[in-house]
């Protein structure tokens, strides 16, 4: 009888320490997780404050180039340049409001496995945009350096000199196409390692160290 007794106070001891081991692990989670996603949100917000500002630069650019497009109707090679450099612009707003749209729904998500979702599709548009537009910087300078020339100088680069200009597109074609080969058409083992270096660096640090805490809320909850 007495043996029996001991072991129900054997068992019921050991049910209370793992009682308390799994309350202290839940307590540990739940500073882990405050802790972690303190510092997952404040990347978050400096992230939010980078997208308004692309957008900010976005409006700047495409107001100042459809007012340079629209008074140089008449000069084929400024109009272009400027309506390319507008489009350039619009381009960045697009991008800046969809990466603020998918921060404003990752910072108010109460679920850590919603704002990875959120996070993995904010990495995904960072790493699409941001691949074309670094493409198009090739091509790009030309249109600003006719723009910036003819705004700041009075100066037609194009109606001066053409072949000058003919010289930056070809330049700019064949810096185009040596990217290309890198990203798409190279040895699979340099494409491999150039293509994670350019997705590494398009997801930007702030963004990265957001992940990672998420990612170690989420392995401590697993075990």
């Amino acid at each position: 009888m007495e043996s029996t007794m001991e072991l129900d106070d054997l068992k019921q001891a050991w049910q209370a320490l793992d009682r308390q081991l799994q309350q202290q692990k839940r307590i540990n989670l739940e500073l882990l997780a405050e802790t972690r996603m303190r510092k997952a949100r404040a990347g978050l917000r400096w992230l939010q404050v980078l997208a308004v500002g692309q957008v900010v630069v976005g409006l700047v650019v495409t107001i100042f180039c459809a007012r340079f497009w629209s008074s140089h109707l008449h000069e084929p090679a400024l109009l272009l340049s400027g309506i390319v450099l507008h489009a350039y612009g619009v381009a960045m707003i697009v991008a800046g409001v969809m990466e603020m749209l998918l921060l404003v729904r990752t910072d108010y998500a109460a679920q850590v496995v919603t704002i990875q979702k959120y996070l993995a599709l904010l990495r995904q548009w960072r790493i699409r945009t941001r691949r074309w537009f670094a493409l198009a910087q090739w091509l790009l300078w030309i249109p600003v350096t006719l723009v910036m020339l003819e705004y700041l100088f009075g100066f037609n680069l194009w109606a001066h000199s053409p072949a000058t200009v003919g010289g930056f597109v070809a330049v700019g074609i064949v810096g185009l196409l040596a990217t290309l080969w890198l990203v798409f058409w190279s040895p699979r083992a340099l494409r491999r390692r150039v293509g994670d270096y350019v997705d590494d660096s398009n997801t930007g640090a702030l963004l990265k160290r957001a992940q990672a805490s998420l990612d170690e809320i989420a392995r401590f909850e697993r075990e």
